[in-house]
């Protein structure tokens, strides 16, 4: 049977006052990259964007937000869009992209910590584990949906994010229900 010693606070030196933030003992295998996440929409991401900055701030990291653009033309096979409808698609994903930082910066939770938001366009679990990897992510963060039918359908037709990550086994993967 083993106990779990906390570590000692942290001592003050060279006459600065005494930190009282908790200590956390960093792996020494841990990547040297920031803590990345998925994000969509912060409202549905908020519990697992709170726990990559949990462990960014533990970890003394960054947060790498990672935003995946979602092509609004028709999926068809032989179809061939024209340039005009990737810039109404491009117009469209930059105002929800502009929304999204809105929203990150007015809610507080990124409060204390350096990040940044990465956009890209693709699979979102392709996308994740790739910027992951260009990172050298310490974690990457996925959030697993429990919703209704839509997201089943949305599961069934394009695979589950947090699934697609997991399987990578490149790094450290947190899932968060």
């Amino acid at each position: 049977m083993s106990t779990f010693t906390p570590p000692p606070p942290a001592v003050a030196t060279s006459g600065a006052p005494e930190s009282h933030a908790a200590v956390v003992p960093v792996p020494p295998d841990m990547r040297s990259g920031p803590m990345v996440v998925g994000i969509d929409d912060v409202q549905a991401c908020g519990r697992p964007l709170r726990a990559a900055v949990f462990l960014a701030r533990a970890a003394g990291r960054a947060v790498v937000l990672v935003h995946v653009r979602r092509r609004a033309m028709p999926m068809v096979e032989g179809y061939v869009p024209i340039p005009e409808e990737y810039a109404v698609n491009d117009a469209a994903e930059d105002a929800v992209e502009r929304e999204l930082v809105d929203t990150l910066r007015a809610c507080g939770d990124l409060d204390g910590v350096e990040w940044e938001l990465v956009s890209t366009t693709g699979e979102a679990g392709s996308e994740l584990v790739r910027v992951a990897v260009e990172r050298d992510a310490a974690c990457v963060v996925v959030g697993k949906r429990h919703k209704g039918f839509a997201d089943v359908l949305h599961r069934i037709a394009s695979g589950s994010v947090s699934r697609a990550v997991v399987a990578t086994q490149k790094f450290p993967v947190l899932v968060v229900p």
